[in-house]
């Protein structure tokens, strides 16, 4: 995935609920895949116009770190997904109650898949995942190969964390 926005080297604000909200346990961020057709210029007009809303309309937190966008490279699909994304991971509730009313008003015709980090992928993208236009379908045999744990938060390529891990890193 090409990053389009990235963690500060002062990652305070990306972490930092000032309201004291929380997840439930074990959830530690969440993940929302805008779905589009490649081969479809429609479509891929969509998906670039609301990624560039949300960038501009999302500045703020994507300069501190407390959302990360990201798109395909060269465009190539990668599973679980059947089709073209780009993607926005959020660590800190507060913003993820603004995204999520974002993307309920702007998805237009897009598809969005929403769904937890707990560190059991193939849970987190099937039976806990919200979807917000039509449901698409998950190629679960992808996560039969897949390391457990929690991918880290904003590192391109970052390993996969146990919970313990993942809340050190946020100290």
């Amino acid at each position: 995935m090409e990053y389009l926005t990235s963690l500060p080297k002062d990652t305070s604000k990306a972490y930092t609920s000032i309201y004291g909200l929380e997840y439930a346990h074990p959830v530690k961020y969440y993940d929302f895949h805008v779905y589009y057709v490649g081969h479809n210029s429609q479509s891929v007009a969509e998906a670039t116009k609301l990624r560039n809303k949300l960038l501009k309309e999302f500045e703020e937190e994507g300069k501190e770190g407390s959302i990360i966008v990201k798109k395909l490279k060269n465009d190539n699909v990668i599973g679980p997904h059947v089709t073209h994304f780009w993607e926005v991971d959020v660590v800190r509730p507060k913003i993820f109650v603004r995204l999520l009313s974002w993307f309920q008003l702007y998805h237009g015709t897009l598809s969005v898949l929403i769904h937890p980090q707990t560190g059991e992928d193939l849970l987190d993208h099937t039976s806990r995942a919200l979807w917000l236009g039509k449901p698409l379908p998950i190629i679960e045999s992808v996560f039969s190969n897949v390391d457990k744990g929690i991918p880290e938060f904003g590192v391109p390529g970052g390993k996969r964390l146990t919970a313990q891990e993942f809340d050190e890193r946020r100290k």
